[in-house]
């Protein structure tokens, strides 16, 4: 379970559900305009944020060799 990318495939449901179901209630609530910006608004911060670097963890303290 660790090998497969389910991060990944879980961005392209999520990508896919905002198409089909996100933009036609958009539409419905707000307008062609109103959706439009909404919408590139909350893909630029989900762009933002897929494509952020992240920290690197810190390494791990080498062990003591021997007693103690």
């Amino acid at each position: 379970m660790r090998d497969f990318p389910w991060r990944r495939w879980l961005a392209v449901l999520i990508c896919v559900a905002v198409l089909l179901v996100g933009v036609p209630l958009a539409v419905a609530l707000v307008g062609d305009l109103g959706a439009l910006l909404l919408l590139v608004g909350v893909g630029g911060f989900a762009l933002g944020r897929a494509t952020a670097p992240r920290p690197r963890p810190l390494p791990a303290a080498p062990r003591k060799k021997g007693k103690g």
